[in-house]
């Protein structure tokens, strides 16, 4: 087997990752292994520091410490381990070690595990002993001293000697382990890469039965190293595929052309005039039965004025692309446009597109409704200012009073008008915000209180004072700062506009868990239900001939409604006010979090 062939490369790959693995499981689990058995090994070693502790403490009183000391050299012949007793860093007391010969034993202060018990109470290390020539296994503990003994450190060492071989052996046994998985895995990869090149030539020849024209056989893609002679099969059955689908390509770009992501409704028609095919966009406008196709237009749209269009278009075949308007019942307008194209056989067929216009002509309606308000808002104060202006250059009056008051008319008119186009720009600034307002968290109890402390001044020059109910908490929204203001302000101004001298202002927040409810309610003449929803139109007035004193242009609500729209909320005149006839403006905000409702 070559060594560059795909099949080689994948075993030699396959074995090499397979080695890493053992090699990565091997090291981690003896280094596990290892690590518990040490902790096994102190966790043991500590129960029996304590049960010596207890039995120190247990025993009649110490004569002396050499007293002390045999006592514990019996103790550890019969635990099988080495104990050490430190005073100072001086061994008063060791089992492997007589008595007499204790004094020329190092100092053990400096030792790891006898400065950690010094210092945490428990101390641990694993070093060779010099004494014992082995490596052991060292926990200490702070020991408070007894009669005749003082406080000192209380040290159990112990072999590691059986935990190093319990870790060899493991390492042992997990070798011929892997030894024997390793083998395995050689022998199972190289019977299956075999079986695999096997089949790749199989399916090669597959793959050239089917370019030659037999159908009915598939070809499955599957790794190999024979990749060349199943690409050469590929591209001669492409090439014998190629000549019969030429014409299966013309009929699918045009209809991927006309019906692929419109929206727009679509409707073919054969040379009779009976529909071929039509998109999902047309079946929505019309709702068409399962049995269109076959079928002429009038017979499932129902509309004569299509059937005429595709009559005439039929007739004539030198005319061109016709349109006609419809209006169907959801009060839709649909705009329909005729075209004729050819075939791959050279029949001229016919084909429909469906255009909906209906916010096309709701927007034309729009601009001229704004057009005919806008004159009308403008058209009365100017009237009255040329009046005024031509009466004062003809025949100015002699009194300066009645001078005064004519150029006090003027003013309050031009005010209007100035609040008109105001207005009128504001509003077509928040329309186009709209899409791209970045809402924020922000402090209604904050903007809320501004606005109040902004009207404060005009509402006390009318003795109108401001009740407010809110919760004490901050009352978070989503919003935008100006936005915010602006609405306040203006149902704010609206209800000290028309409240009566000395009337009251309430101003209510509500938490509906979801939302906040901001409301304004006053006690002023009130808004009949007839014009509950209406005022919200853009120009709308409940008295349409009538300019108030503060010049209002009718947009101020439109322009709230607008804000909140785009703040995610609503808004709405919520019927009269408690106790007396009123106005209750109320609009809702999300709270951080909230989807919008």
């Amino acid at each position: 087997m070559k060594l560059r062939s795909f099949q080689m490369r994948i075993l030699l790959w396959t074995w090499g990752l397979l080695l890493m693995a053992m090699a990565v499981v091997f090291f981690y689990s003896t280094s596990i292994v290892g690590d518990e058995l040490v902790t096994e090994a102190e966790i043991r070693t500590r129960h029996q520091i304590d049960a010596i502790e207890w039995l120190i403490q247990d025993h009649s009183l110490f004569e002396s410490e050499q007293d002390f000391a045999e006592w514990l050299d019996a103790l550890a012949f019969k635990l099988n381990s080495r104990i050490t007793y430190i005073i100072n860093g001086k061994v008063v007391a060791d089992s492997e070690v007589p008595f007499a010969e204790l004094g020329s034993m190092d100092d053990h202060s400096h030792r790891p595990e006898v400065m950690a018990a010094l210092k945490d109470g428990w101390g641990v290390n694993v070093r060779h002993s010099d004494t014992l020539d082995k490596d052991m296994l060292y926990v200490a503990r702070k020991f408070p001293g007894v009669p005749a003994v003082n406080a000192g450190i209380l040290r159990m060492a112990v072999p590691f000697s059986h935990v190093s071989a319990r870790l060899d052996l493991l390492r042992t046994n997990l070798i011929w382990l892997f030894l024997g998985t390793l083998a395995v895995a050689v022998l199972l990869s190289a019977i299956m890469s075999h079986n695999m090149g096997r089949d790749i030539r199989a399916f090669s020849e597959l793959a050239r039965s089917i370019g030659e024209g037999d159908y009915s056989k598939r070809l499955r893609v599957l790794p190999g190293g024979e990749f060349k002679p199943l690409a050469q099969s590929v591209n001669a059955m492409a090439q014998s595929i190629e000549r019969n689908i030429e014409l299966i390509q013309d009929q699918k770009g045009q209809l991927q052309a006309v019906f692929g992501g419109m929206r727009e409704g679509v409707l073919t028609l054969d040379a009779h005039g009976r529909i071929e095919s039509f998109n999902a966009a047309l079946d929505e406008m019309f709702n068409l039965p399962s049995s269109t196709v076959g079928r002429s237009p009038i017979e499932v749209i129902r509309r004569f004025e299509i059937q005429d269009l595709v009559d005439q278009v039929i007739a004539d075949p030198e005319a061109g692309a016709r349109s006609i308007q419809i209006d169907i019942m959801d009060t839709r307008a649909i705009e329909v446009t005729a075209e004729r194209f050819l075939d791959q056989n050279g029949v001229r067929k016919v084909i429909l597109v469906f255009y909906d216009i209906t916010e096309m002509k709701r927007s034309e309606e729009g601009l001229k409704d704004f057009v005919a308000n806008a004159s009308h808002q403008l058209r009365t104060p100017l009237t009255s200012i040329k009046g005024y202006t031509e009466t004062l250059l003809d025949m100015p009056p002699d009194d300066p009073e009645a001078a005064h008051k004519f150029l006090e008319t003027v003013l309050k008119n031009a005010d209007h008008m100035d609040k008109v186009i105001s207005s009128m720009l504001a509003l077509a600034k928040s329309e186009q915000a709209g899409k791209r307002i970045k809402l924020a968290p922000l402090s209604g109890r904050e903007h809320l209180s501004r606005a109040i402390d902004d009207l404060a001044v005009w509402a006390g020059e009318r003795g109108i004072t401001f009740r407010t109910r809110t919760p004490e908490d901050e009352m978070m929204v989503m919003g935008e700062t100006d936005g915010l203001l602006h609405v306040f302000h203006n149902l704010l101004n609206n209800a000290v506009k028309y409240s009566p001298e000395g009337g009251k202002i309430t101003v209510s927040a509500e938490d509906d868990g979801e939302s906040i409810v901001f409301c304004v309610e006053d006690q002023g003449p009130g808004i009949s239900r007839e014009h509950s929803t209406k005022v919200f139109e853009r120009f709308y007035r409940v008295d349409e001939n009538t300019i108030d004193g503060s010049g209002s242009a009718g947009l101020g609500l439109a322009i709230c409604r607008r804000i909140v729209k785009n703040l995610g909320g609503d808004i709405w005149h919520d019927g009269y006010g408690e106790d007396v006839r009123g106005a209750r403006f109320c609009f809702r905000l999300n709270k951080p979090g909230e989807t919008a409702l």
